[in-house]
């Protein structure tokens, strides 16, 4: 395996990792945020991140038929965090903002998992990034939905 993962479990370990960072980083959000509103917004976006982690480190027959199954299924790209401004997670951002942040960090796992399907020499671990990469973009789509149906950009 060109991509550096020699089994499995190590390509679900790393997922799960990058599942437990995007937790983290929301965690930080809500824990710099004084809105209320805004600190249960990064919350539940921690607790969704805290889902797909247990999911693959727990992962049965069904999870793996759930994420084999979005490799066939076409995902929309509405272009929205490729083409939106750089916003700083240092800041106390506002809901627009918030949801920019979280539209380009699935963005970025999206394209991480597709580049690395890409390069990955065993069909197994490529048809299992490749799954993955379309869970990404899924978690993109419904974000960036939300924001276009709230700022129409």
């Amino acid at each position: 395996m060109q991509s550096g993962f020699r089994t499995f479990a190590e390509v679900i370990a790393f997922a799960a990792e990058r599942e437990e960072a995007a937790r983290r980083f929301y965690l930080e959000l809500a824990r710099q945020t004084t809105d209320t509103f805004m600190k249960q917004i990064f919350m539940d976006f921690a607790h969704e991140e805290e889902k797909h982690r247990e999911t693959l480190e727990n992962l049965e027959t069904e999870g793996l038929e759930r994420i084999f199954a979005n490799i066939i299924n076409p995902v929309n790209d509405l272009a929205l965090a490729e083409n939106a401004p750089e916003i700083s997670p240092d800041a106390d951002p506002d809901f627009r903002e918030a949801l920019l942040l979280a539209m380009k960090r699935e963005d970025k796992s999206h394209r991480l998992y597709s580049m690395l399907a890409e390069n990955s020499e065993d069909h197994a671990v490529s048809l299992l990034f490749i799954g993955l990469a379309k869970e990404e973009a899924h978690h993109k789509l419904r974000i960036e939905r939300a924001y276009k149906a709230l700022y129409g950009d």
